[in-house]
């Protein structure tokens, strides 16, 4: 398991050509402190609470890229467990049944069904600050 300091997952996102601007809208945190934090490995971020967010945010950002099913498969159980969604109200927004869903890994629609699992967890995240 590799182990990333704050200032390292910041220098992959802006070498990425992302912006503080964006960091600052998602987390809240402004902007010159992140620069801070970026430029000064000894630089802490005063409400621990917002750093740990932040390092969270990185993380998902420039570690866990949607690259296997495994990024899917964790979307379908938040769903499932922390938002308390039917497994069947799911396979019926998708358009699958029940096993469909539960076996997408293995399914001929494979990229729709991840496409819905990954809309529905977004919407159901969502920021009512941003929405329109």
């Amino acid at each position: 398991m590799q182990i990333y300091s704050l200032q390292e997952l910041l220098k992959q996102y802006v070498e990425w050509g992302f912006n503080f601007a964006s960091i600052s809208v998602a987390t809240q945190i402004p902007e010159d402190e992140l620069r801070q934090l970026y430029s000064d490995e000894n630089y802490r971020l005063q409400d621990k609470d917002k750093e740990n967010y932040l390092v969270e945010f990185l993380l998902l950002i420039c570690c866990e890229k949607p690259d296997n099913d495994k990024y899917y498969r964790t979307q379908l159980e938040s769903l499932t467990q922390y938002f308390k969604l039917p497994p069947e109200a799911i396979a019926n927004y998708i358009g699958v049944d029940i096993d469909g869903l539960l076996a997408f890994e293995s399914s001929s629609d494979k990229d729709r069904i991840e496409k819905s699992i990954a809309h529905l967890f977004t919407t159901f995240i969502r920021d009512p600050r941003y929405s329109i």
